[in-house]
């Protein structure tokens, strides 16, 4: 069996290489923050509260304490400087203490009681509450749930400091060398998605008639797919592209263009250029050389996420659909079978993670990397979700604004996609075609908030937001085709395939209502393109919505926590 290489990050939040991602890091990106998640949503009625008690800790490190007033820990947070009697301990503090102490999130005190009470019954809330209570070993439990439900009703957001000072008593133990295990559970941008699932559940829960329709659009259509692998040369870039081509036996409308993430490959939404292909939608699904499975299992290693993969790569992505569409025109005028089968001009792009970013740039999303080189050298690592990291690598690229625009992409689907700043506060704008953005509300590599939610508020109309409530960031690929990501990331208490299996035959049906507004057929697809349908194929376990606008009180809540993360960067 070949053993695999690649990189990953650990629980301090630094990068470490081993065969596979190693348990640290799956602690540490994943699952393992859902403890703070549950555990900050836990608001319940009717329990003891401890009133705001403490003003001053023992604070220890190692064989060392001594007293210090809450009043200058808060000032530490805040500056960076500490209080005199703890100076001389400078050099041995954990690094990353003082993020720690400074990240906040807001929590909106009208979040739903069903939601707080099952997070606070959680597996993963108890472990939360049991994490906080090694950093002050001479509380309770209780005390400590306390101390978390009188913050998370405060109404001014949530913060280790916070519960610190809600703790009762007039002086606490705080421990300070078990301060960074707590902190690497936090990956703040996920932990919004978390809140967010409450949100979406009460914010987006719409009153609407039962769906009726003569047909389903997630089911496969009556042409016979055919399939078939062509490779082509960029001598230009030097670089091979290798392409899987799904074709019905009368392909007629748009030509779909399909762009994987990090880690993946040409088949990782396979069952979707199937259906597509079914309906008649010809489908050219393009592998990224320095992306791919391989490309990623021989990285070498390295401390700094920005490294781990080269700048270009935010250029490259874009220009192999671009240069894939070039080469398909040049198919057309050939004689041979293909002749005349790639609609080159009109074109519908799909892209997930990373291929979601390059759906955008082809979309006509504008990078500015000067915003986003004042994101990545605000310094906070800690608590950012890997998407985050990653797409500093940006940065490297010359100049300030830089538009990959294709004219002949009409369309973009663009399913969790890594976008957090790479087009700042108003790339997105730039964009005048139709969208398609699909978040996932348990997506801890491109956390919902910073990556969809906020991004969907940019973009011009015609714009659909397909939300996946309880959905992952692999929960729309291909189930036979895991990626290498997926398959070393997977944690236990993942959604199971079968619990998701809704949203994939929604994404089938959506997209392909999607791509027929370019054709007569708009209209017989349009019903498909509603809320009404969407929350059809809902589930317990994986709740479904489709909007075209964000309610106001969601667009208010994304806006308070947008501010929040500002003040902290």
């Amino acid at each position: 069996m070949k053993q695999t290489q690649i990189i990953g990050w650990g629980s301090s939040g630094k990068l470490s290489g081993n065969l596979g991602f190693n348990r640290r890091f799956r602690r540490w990106h994943h699952r393992a923050i859902a403890p703070l998640i549950a555990a900050m949503l836990a608001v319940a009625s009717g329990a003891n509260v401890a009133t705001l008690a403490a003003e001053s800790l023992t604070f220890r490190l190692g064989p060392w304490q001594g007293s210090i007033a809450l009043d200058d820990l808060e000032e530490y947070a805040r500056t960076g400087e500490l209080p005199g009697n703890l100076a001389p301990l400078g050099p041995f503090l954990p690094d990353g203490l003082q993020e720690v102490l400074a990240q906040r999130v807001e929590i909106d005190p009208d979040i739903g009681d069903r939601a707080l009470d099952r997070l606070i019954t959680s597996p993963q809330g108890n472990r939360f509450v049991r994490a906080i209570f090694l950093l002050v070993p001479d509380s309770t439990i209780d005390q400590i749930k306390d101390a978390i439900k009188l913050v998370a009703t405060q109404g001014n957001g949530l913060s280790l400091l916070g519960i610190l000072k809600a703790l009762p008593g007039d002086n606490i133990v705080f421990d300070a060398t078990s301060a960074i295990g707590v902190a690497s559970r936090l990956n703040l941008p996920y932990l919004e998605g978390q809140i967010l699932r409450s949100r979406l559940e009460s914010d987006l829960e719409l009153e609407t008639e039962p769906f009726y329709s003569s047909f389903d659009p997630a089911l496969p259509g009556s042409q016979t797919v055919s399939q078939q692998t062509l490779t082509f040369r960029d001598r230009q870039r030097n670089r091979e592209i290798t392409t899987e081509i799904y074709s019905g036996n009368n392909p007629q409308g748009p030509l779909a263009v399909i762009s994987h993430g990090f880690a993946s490959n040409r088949f990782l939404l396979e069952y979707l250029a199937q259906h597509l292909a079914s309906h008649g939608i010809t489908v050219v699904s393009i592998e990224h050389p320095d992306i791919n499975e391989e490309s990623v299992a021989n990285l070498p290693l390295t401390l700094d996420p920005t490294n781990l993969i080269p700048a270009s790569v935010f250029l490259d992505l874009p220009k192999d659909v671009s240069f894939i569409l070039d080469e398909l025109a040049e198919i057309n005028r050939q004689p041979g079978s293909l002749a005349g089968q790639f609609n080159t001009e009109q074109t519908l792009v799909i892209g997930h993670s990373f291929g979601g970013y390059a759906s955008l740039a082809l979309a006509g999303g504008e990078l500015n990397l000067n915003e986003l080189r004042e994101f990545c050298e605000g310094g906070r690592k800690l608590g950012r979700s890997p998407a985050d990291l990653v797409q500093c690598a940006a940065t490297e690229l010359p100049g300030n604004r830089i538009t990959l625009r294709d004219r002949r992409i009409k369309q973009a689907v663009a399913i969790n996609p890594t976008v957090g700043n790479l087009f700042g506060d108003k790339g997105l704008g730039k964009i005048d075609i139709p969208i398609l953005l699909v978040a996932s509300s348990d997506d801890s590599w491109t956390p919902a908030v910073n990556h969809q939610l906020r991004p969907f508020t940019q973009l011009r109309e015609p714009k659909y937001l397909l939300t996946a409530i309880g959905g992952t960031h692999f929960s729309t690929t291909d189930p036979s085709r895991p990626s290498l990501l997926e398959r070393e990331t997977a944690l236990p208490d993942d959604p199971s395939r079968e619990q998701t299996e809704n949203l994939r035959l929604l994404l089938r049906g959506v997209t392909l209502a999607f791509v027929k507004q370019q054709t007569p057929e708009a209209r017989t697809y349009a019903p498909f393109l509603s809320a009404a349908y969407a929350q059809s194929l809902g589930t317990e376990e994986t709740a479904l919505r489709l909007n075209e606008t964000l309610p106001t009180r969601l667009a208010r809540w994304l806006a308070t926590s947008e501010a929040a993360l500002g003040r902290l960067d």
